[in-house]
């Protein structure tokens, strides 16, 4: 029995991609009864168990867990050759898998509305997903093939990915309006008194200058929306980028602490995987970013 594109596996990773039966019946455009049977075919197939359905809910065994990995990676590489042999009658088509670290919406040096409507502007077929990451999970899944394009300030840069700057984001050190130090005079308010207090920090690319010989961090996020809010219980400093601060209405409620000495950039890159050939929609895609890129800082 021929597996690869098969509308079982595709069946199969759409239940669990949509946490059951229920909501995939809308999703594949069956009943749940023809959704079951498709399940068990595959499992006839493979000669195992993949889930667990029932009064207890939708849930994945041990090799249901394998499989659904396995047949995604599967799924997403005939759609990609699919999309390679389409477009040698000269059509932009197929899957853009984009990965992007969050909060750059509003990053003017980036543009990345700007580079998405110019690409979008031309006439294609092709299937965008954008995808919300930290750098390290980004770099794995282009890795694996999971992701085609990666935008992100990738600090640990390895040698399976191909790497193009595209900017810098500022940051700076913020504390928010029930902080002790919201309301201080500025000649009160050094590098010394900055280390007496908790810093916030992120999950990834740490933002602290060395010179604050701050204690370990007690509070971490993965985002900058969670790093905005735990600012503002007034129990912690953080670094946010500028722009993220001055697009948002709520910008009265953090203060900058010593602007002059604590401030830091992010140099954002473009990465994709390593290889002279990419297919044409990745192609576009990047240089229409670093286009995006040129004419925002010029």
């Amino acid at each position: 029995m021929k597996l690869l594109r098969n509308t079982l596996l595709e069946t199969f990773v759409t239940v669990v991609e949509c946490g059951g039966f229920t909501d995939a019946q809308y999703a594949l455009g069956i009943t749940q009864s023809a959704i079951s049977v498709r399940i068990r075919d595959l499992e006839a197939a493979l000669g195992y168990r993949v889930c667990e359905r029932g009064r207890g809910g939708f849930s994945l065994t041990e090799r249901g867990e394998i499989a659904y990995q396995k047949a995604g990676d599967i799924l997403r590489s005939v759609r990609d050759f699919d999309a390679e042999l389409l477009e040698l009658r000269g059509t932009t088509t197929g899957d853009l898998r984009i990965g992007i670290v969050d909060a750059v919406n509003t990053l003017a040096n980036l543009n990345l509305a700007g580079a998405l409507k110019r690409f979008l502007d031309r006439p294609n077929e092709v299937k965008l997903e954008v995808i919300v990451a930290s750098p390290t999970e980004l770099t794995q899944r282009l890795i694996t093939g999971d992701l085609h394009i990666g935008i992100a300030p990738f600090k640990n840069q390895v040698a399976d990915l191909a790497y193009t700057e595209l900017c810098d984001e500022e940051h700076r050190l913020y504390c928010g309006r029930g902080h002790p130090l919201f309301r201080a005079p500025d000649n009160q308010i050094d590098l010394d008194v900055i280390s007496h207090y908790q810093i916030c920090q992120r999950s990834y690319g740490m933002l602290v200058s060395p010179e604050l010989h701050s204690t370990e961090s007690k509070a971490v996020v993965a985002n900058m929306e969670a790093m905005a809010t735990m600012i503002e219980t007034g129990h912690y400093l953080g670094p946010l980028p500028v722009h993220f601060v001055e697009s948002r209405a709520r910008r009265d409620k953090f203060r900058e602490l010593a602007p002059e000495k604590l401030q830091w950039n992010s140099t954002f890159f473009l990465a994709t995987r390593s290889s002279r050939i990419h297919r044409r929609a990745v192609e576009i895609f990047a240089e229409d970013v670093i286009h995006s890129c040129k004419t925002s800082n010029a």
